[in-house]
């Protein structure tokens, strides 16, 4: 048996989420474990095959209560051969909507038997207000408990019992989410040109001059790690956004389990 680790997280939330679960399954197996990080680009053009003995736990973001839109065609083109998956998505307090029930119609598809899934909380790419510090160890400990209640479920290879909240026909995406976004504006006086956003930047958006190549997703990953708070976002779609979250979103919502 083989595990991987799969997940697209600009800004480290689904992330570790997805270690969280993965630690369960790796100390309960003590088998064969590769990760795949494909936040980059480099990575996403990469070529991903599995088979009857791989378990895959994957795990996304909700961008506008869906699966990101880059990620359409790289789930398109994962190759499942009958391997066992576990479907996670992440959500910034708000709601995920459809992702979820999104990112396991599109692991079937692609030849996997979702076995579980679940949708848990981050904290929001625009507001740090809005899920402030989460996953935090209160989520951890239950991403551990779905991972036992999964790992019981994948070992059957029997698909999900319960209906995962959602589904098609899915929410369309609105036209912030689909088309280019401003990038976050960089504030010349405190940036000092350490090139820390153009490495963490999933669509290489970002460059060397730090000019905007039009091809921001708007995840906030390059406001995220910016030691010195030198970027922010500027774009109204954002901001409005922000205040709109800031004011309904704050109430702390709790993960849900789908075995």
């Amino acid at each position: 048996m083989r595990l991987t680790l799969m997940y697209f997280s600009p800004t480290h939330t689904t992330k570790k989420v997805v270690s969280a679960v993965g630690k369960v399954f790796f100390e309960k197996l003590l088998c064969e474990t590769r990760i795949a990080d494909i936040t980059s680009l480099a990575a996403r053009m990469r070529e991903y095959a599995f088979g009857k003995d791989d378990v895959l736990i994957f795990g996304a973001p909700v961008y506008g209560g869906r699966v990101p839109p880059l990620l359409l065609p790289f789930l398109a083109k994962l190759r499942g051969g009958g391997a066992r998956a576990v479907a996670l998505s992440v959500y910034g307090n708000r709601d995920y909507d459809d992702a979820l029930a999104e990112t396991c119609g599109l692991l079937e598809k692609s030849g996997f038997t979702v076995c579980a899934a679940a949708a848990f909380i981050g904290e929001h790419s625009y507001s740090c207000e809005v899920g402030r510090g989460r996953p935090d160890a209160e989520d951890i400990l239950a991403a551990s408990t779905f991972a036992l209640a999964a790992l019981e479920k994948t070992a059957t290879g029997a698909k999900i019992n319960k209906k995962v909240r959602g589904g098609f026909p899915y929410k369309e995406y609105s036209p912030f989410m689909t088309a280019a976004k401003r990038m976050p504006a960089v504030d010349a006086e405190k940036c000092s040109h350490c090139g820390a956003c153009i490495s963490v930047c999933p669509v290489c958006n970002i460059a060397a001059d730090l000019s905007d190549q039009g091809r921001c997703i708007a995840c906030a990953a390059c406001v995220k790690f910016c030691a010195r708070g030198a970027r922010a976002f500027i774009e109204q779609g954002v901001l409005a956004a922000k205040e709109k979250l800031e004011k309904n979103c704050t109430a702390r919502r709790t993960p849900e389990f789908f075995i």
